[in-house]
């Protein structure tokens, strides 16, 4: 994914149900705007580093937002909640004797997988994009509006992917990320700790 990945939904009671949505709604579509310049096509890169401006939550303890707007599950948990297949990467970064936590969003689907305490991050949802080239290529081209310096189109197992090299002047994420579509299935991952390189090696691992 990158498109620019979608926030996290609601539940709770009826109102938090609501509010939820209605703040996830804004976001998603401003964030995704601002990716195409037009409607959302994507749930794409960067999600943010830290804290969600606004939405009061630690990104990197919650990857898709606090109880009750995700759960903490198992792989094979979140498979069965998400309705997709939710393939694990097998790299010495990233592997499942790594994987820390996995996260479900049970209203629209996501998946999150955390490995080794977060040095690794995995996202991934039904993607929204009808063509993921296109989609990247719109990203690549407003990437300084998106907040990046350098984005470019590489490949994963003959996949288009996006890829965002990190600049800390620049990248208000500071995160290396790749994402790409795996059998209609937007996977972004994401990394403060390692490089474009690694990722690709893990996107390529993942079965």
């Amino acid at each position: 994914m990158i498109g620019i990945r979608r926030l996290p939904r609601r539940a709770r009671e009826f109102l938090v149900v609501v509010a939820a949505g209605a703040i996830t709604a804004v976001v998603g579509l401003v964030i995704v705007g601002t990716v195409t310049g037009s409607s959302p096509t994507s749930a794409g890169p960067a999600r943010p580093a830290g804290g969600v401006p606004g939405l009061g939550w630690d990104a990197n303890l919650y990857p898709l937002g606090p109880p009750p707007l995700a759960e903490k599950t198992t792989v094979a948990g979140a498979q069965a909640k998400a309705g997709f297949p939710v393939p694990l990467p097998g790299t010495a970064a990233a592997s499942r004797a790594y994987l820390t936590q996995a996260w479900v969003n049970t209203h629209n689907g996501e998946v999150a997988l955390v490995f080794d305490k977060g040095k690794v991050d995995i996202t991934m949802a039904r993607a929204q994009y009808q063509n993921p080239l296109s989609n990247f290529r719109a990203f690549v081209a407003q990437k300084r509006k998106n907040g990046v310096t350098a984005a470019a189109i590489g490949q994963v197992n003959g996949h288009p992917a996006l890829i965002i090299t990190p600049n800390t002047a620049a990248n208000r994420s500071n995160k290396a990320v790749v994402e790409f579509d795996r059998n209609g299935i937007d996977i972004s991952i994401y990394s403060n700790t390692y490089g474009t390189d690694t990722l690709l090696a893990i996107a390529r691992s993942m079965q």
